[in-house]
């Protein structure tokens, strides 16, 4: 398997060494769940101004343009821990994804974020980096996009939290994702922006949304079906019954560095099916989840000798998670990218608690996470990297986390990744 590796690997180095295209830094995740955002930096500006500042007038969209760009990640990690239950043979996979707007208008255009997995190694047992195939929609949305306001419509993620975005370490924003990111929704909202000279650019969400159930969920030669409405859950009402709202600001003259977010999400929940006892759960053990998130960070502060330093705080906290009344759960993170020329170093730490001890048995019954036993658990990450001036990005990491009954799981990962941008 050793072969394999270094032969894919081979091949992605002889034809990037034949690109000279100009490329953003790359983001490997743990579980490869790929962002559009950099692993170093996501643009704090609005992303259509590429495509804006471009066009000096509107003769330039007499024809619909599309700006994006596709990206390969190949990973190996290893997870091993203090309980031999609890190791996880060594496994490859490869991931990637195909994202960008299709311009209609300077403010009108279908937003689209396609990801596929070519390998089926992260579910199974084996180093295989292409050996079967499946796709997903993460994002398919119509959006209007004025000076001082937007609308958008369709299959997206809710604007909620920027360690899922900024989060450092390889696995950081994948985590982040997994444990209170809100995805795979059927939206409707927008949000209208107040720029001011000295006090800097606001802008303010208002989301409804539910559980996408249509095809737009599916996942493509997977074994995944559509969303079934019969689960219930959080917010998976077959309504516009879920609500989102965010401030999220930038540019402010004193801290002009400084980004920051509040923002809340409830989601509704009507019913939910308890996979583990093939019934439905009583309403009396359910009620409407509810999230809270602030967070702050520094957008490459200058901390001498050419080093910058990206550091991120948020807390989140989330009420009645899963829709199930008391289960409460708290988040701390803490972020620190480093960026020298062509080399990154990311630490980060999550520490979250739940109400565990509190809890009665009927409801610890109906939480999926019942192997918790204790009220505080942590993850912590340090990863190395480097950007290679054919456009790879190869990254080394650790991950060390304490969840599961008597294990204390480290892991470390490997990833390569190649990312291509293009536009016609």
């Amino acid at each position: 398997m050793k072969q394999k590796f270094f032969f894919c690997t081979t091949l992605l180095l002889l034809f990037s060494s034949h690109c000279k295209i100009a490329v953003s830094q790359s983001q490997p995740t743990g579980q490869v769940d790929v962002l559009s955002t950099s692993s170093t930096e996501k643009k704090l500006d609005d992303p259509t101004k590429s495509v804006k500042n471009s066009s000096s007038n509107n003769k330039n969209f007499e024809r619909p343009l599309f700006e994006g760009k596709a990206g390969i990640s190949i990973f190996t990690e290893d997870t091993y821990s203090g309980t031999v239950g609890a190791n996880k043979p060594q496994n490859s996979y490869a991931r990637g994804y195909i994202l960008g707007n299709l311009y209609f208008t300077q403010d009108f255009y279908l937003s689209t974020n396609i990801r596929f997995q070519s390998s089926s190694g992260d579910s199974t047992v084996g180093n295989y980096f292409f050996d079967d195939g499946s796709a997903f929609i993460a994002d398919l949305t119509l959006r209007y996009d004025a000076d001082n306001y937007s609308l958008v419509g369709g299959h997206a993620s809710i604007n909620y939290s920027l360690s899922r975005d900024y989060m450092a370490g390889l696995w950081g924003k994948s985590f982040a994702k997994k444990e209170y990111g809100v995805d795979g929704m059927m939206v409707l909202g927008g949000s209208y922006k107040f720029n001011t000279a000295k006090f800097g650019n606001h802008a303010l969400s208002v989301t409804a949304f539910m559980v996408d159930n249509t095809s737009l969920s599916n996942t493509f030669g997977g074994t995944r079906d559509p969303t079934p409405l019969s689960i219930g859950g959080p917010a998976n009402t077959g309504k516009f019954n879920n609500f989102a709202f965010a401030l999220d600001g930038l540019n402010i003259k004193a801290i002009p560095k400084f980004r920051y977010q509040i923002a809340t999400v409830r989601l509704t929940t009507e019913s939910l099916y308890n996979s583990a006892t093939n019934s439905q759960v009583s309403s009396q053990y359910l009620a409407n989840e509810q999230r809270y998130v602030a967070a702050g960070m520094f957008n490459k502060l200058d901390i001498g000798f050419g080093v910058k330093l990206s550091p991120l705080l948020e807390y989140n906290r989330v009420i009645n998670s899963n829709g199930i009344d008391g289960y409460n759960k708290s988040y701390y993170v803490g972020s620190l990218l480093f960026g020298y020329k062509q080399w990154n170093l990311g630490l980060s730490s999550t520490v979250w608690d739940a109400d565990w001890s509190t809890l009665s048995s009927q409801i610890r019954r109906l939480i999926p996470s019942n192997n918790y036993i204790s009220d505080r658990w942590n993850q912590m990450q340090v990863a190395i990297g480097y950007s290679f001036e054919n456009g790879i990005k190869a990254t080394i990491a650790y991950k060390k986390e304490n969840q599961y009954i008597g294990t204390t799981s480290q892991t470390v990962g490997v990833n390569l990744k190649y990312d291509l941008p293009f536009s016609f």
